[in-house]
């Protein structure tokens, strides 16, 4: 009995069979780039991968006919009405996005159905031919309008890349990861309810220092950062390294307020953010520097409730920052219950909050306080990190940016 079952589903030339071949570390299936379908009938082929007994189910083309889809689907829903375990892999080949694979992937979507989709990753497949570009790079192209970086939130942020021309091993091995059906080897059995491994996103106004508290996470120099209310980080950039026996990812953006970035823009960018922490968030932490408030900072607190679906404030903390820039005898609770819009941000966040002093030599002791209520806050949420689509700017209030008068 295999321990997984693998269903690769797509258009034909999707690269479904090259994609079965890889995972299993050996030609299975037939595969060569054609615009007629190579594979006719749902094969399936069992092998022994990273320790696991996995089975590969490649598929014919989605879109060859109608009765080969509706084949699919009966073996889609068999599946899923069955105790197996299964990953469904939609497969979508890195190049132009047209109307047909549109066609493919709503189809596949179709077949799957809500509780398929929630078994399934969007699998990139022909990664070589990114050269230097970065997945991430490609899904957010102006040239494709943004559709993609909607089509990825259609799998919660689930999507993964293979180059099927290499034999490497490793991106298999991410892959069974991602999905939570491989663990990591150098980590013991974690307790109930807290995370493997960690992914954080940090947001904040520039001059926040949410790029230079990223590094004090990391103990590295992985972001730009310097003083001041010019915002260093201008794009959504990621890095990831082993902190206190887990693999922690941090994803930093650029300041809410930065002023070349339109509405849109930011919104694509928080997005991209989402996507990078893939496949869901432990954490949003909302970075507020000690001091006074600025008119910025309360149109932050404002903004917000606009961003997140109710449900990611479940995943919220404060975190702030320049801890030794509190008075003699000051706490940070007293500076909390000074300020109505600070205190309705942290009782927002579910009252949780941790402080940074980011020039202390003593980082490594606040870093673990944060991690440890990281962990809380994901053991009071059932383990879970969230994957639902993380933002929301409402669309009128884009409208009403762009047209304040209402004309």
């Amino acid at each position: 009995r295999s321990d997984l079952t693998i269903v690769l589903l797509g258009k034909t030339g999707a690269g479904k069979s090259a994609s079965g071949n890889t995972i299993l570390g050996r030609a299975e299936f037939q595969s060569e780039l054609s615009f007629r379908s190579v594979t006719t009938e749902i094969s399936e082929r069992r092998g022994s991968v990273l320790g696991k007994q996995i089975s590969v189910v490649d598929t014919p083309g989605i879109l060859d006919s109608k009765e080969t889809e509706k084949k699919i689907e009966d073996f889609c829903q068999d599946l899923l009405r069955s105790s197996r375990r299964c990953l469904f892999l939609v497969t979508l080949r890195v190049g132009r996005f047209t109307k047909e694979e549109q066609k493919a992937l709503k189809t596949a979507m179709k077949v799957l159905g809500g509780r398929g989709m929630k078994k399934s990753y969007l699998l990139f497949t022909g990664g070589d031919a990114l050269e230097d570009e970065t997945l991430e790079d490609f899904i957010f192209e102006e040239g494709d309008e943004a559709q993609l970086p909607n089509v990825v939130q259609m799998f919660s942020g689930a999507h993964h890349l293979f180059n099927n021309e290499s034999d490497d091993e490793e991106q298999v091995r991410k892959l069974l990861l991602k999905s939570e059906h491989l663990r990591p080897e150098d980590q013991p059995d974690s307790p109930a309810g807290v995370p493997k491994e960690r992914r954080i996103v940090m947001l904040g106004l520039p001059g926040a220092w949410k790029s230079s508290s990223g590094n004090t996470i990391l103990r590295s120099e992985r972001f730009e950062s310097a003083a001041g209310f010019n915002s260093v980080s201008t794009e959504t950039t990621s890095a990831s390294t082993s902190v206190e026996g887990c693999e922690v990812t941090v994803v930093d953006t650029p300041g809410f307020t930065d002023k070349h970035l339109t509405p849109e823009q930011l919104y694509l960018q928080i997005m991209r953010s989402v996507v990078e922490a893939s496949p869901g968030v432990h954490d949003f932490v909302i970075v507020v520097r000690v001091g006074r408030l600025t008119q910025a900072d309360i149109k932050l607190f404002e903004l917000l409730p606009k961003l997140f679906e109710d449900d990611a404030l479940k995943y919220s903390m404060v975190l702030f920052t320049h801890g030794d820039a509190l008075k003699e005898g000051q706490s940070i609770e007293g500076l909390i219950r000074s300020s109505t819009h600070v205190s309705k941000l942290v009782s927002m966040c579910g009252g949780r909050y941790c402080v940074f002093d980011n020039r202390t030599k003593r980082s490594r002791e606040q870093v673990r306080t944060l991690l440890s209520k990281i962990d809380e806050m994901v053991s009071a949420n059932g383990g879970q990190h969230y994957t639902d689509q993380m933002f929301r700017m409402a669309e009128t209030s884009l409208r009403e940016e762009r047209n304040p008068s209402g004309a």
